[in-house]
C-alpha cells in the first residue's frame, strides 16, 4: 500500500515541481524513508510495524518515481536503454550485496539492530542529496529530451 500511495503522490506533485523542488522533495523522501524504517525496526507491535513500513515505502516510492521521471526527461532517447539497464544492474547488485551483508550480520546482531542500521543508511542518502544540493553539486541537466518542448 505504501508503494502505491507514494507512486500516486509522486505522480501528482511531480507535474508541478521545479528542478529545485524536485531535489528538495527527493531529499525529504529519502529522510522520511530512513526514519520510518528505523521506527519500523523498533516497533513494539505488529500493527505499528506495518504502519511504519508502509510510511517507509511511501518515501521510497516518491523518490523512485520522481528520479525515474526526471531521468527519462533528461536522457536522450538513444541512450535510454543503456542508462536504465545500467541502473537496474547496479540496483540489483547493491541489493544482493546488502542482503548478503545483512545475512552475515544476523549471526552477530539482532534484526532490530540490522533494521536500524539499514534505516540510517537509507536516510543518509537524503542527507547526501541535501548537502549536494546546498553545495550546488546537483545542477539541472541541459542536454537530453524535454517532452514539453516537443
Amino acid at each position: 500500500m505504501g508503494l502505491l500511495a507514494g507512486g500516486l503522490i509522486a505522480h501528482q506533485i511531480g507535474k508541478r515541481l521545479t528542478f529545485t523542488g524536485y531535489k528538495r522533495t527527493v531529499s525529504v523522501a529519502y529522510l522520511a524513508h530512513g526514519a520510518a524504517f528505523v521506527a519500523f525496526s523498533q516497533a513494539p507491535a505488529y500493527p505499528v510495524a506495518l504502519m511504519w513500513i508502509a510510511l517507509s515505502r511511501v518515501g521510497q516510492a516518491v523518490s523512485s518515481v520522481l528520479n525515474y521521471s526526471r531521468l527519462m526527461r533528461y536522457t536522450e532517447d538513444r541512450y535510454r536503454g543503456r542508462v536504465f539497464s545500467t541502473l537496474e544492474t547496479l540496483r540489483w547488485s547493491v541489493m544482493m550485496i546488502s542482503m548478503g551483508a545483512a545475512g552475515a550480520a544476523s549471526a552477530r546482531f539482532s534484526p532490530r539492530q540490522i533494521g536500524a542500521v539499514a534505516g540510517v543508511l537509507g536516510g543518509l542518502t537524503g542527507l547526501f542529496w541535501l548537502w549536494a544540493d546546498v553545495r550546488g553539486k546537483l545542477p539541472e541537466p541541459e542536454t537530453g529530451t524535454h517532452p514539453e518542448s516537443r
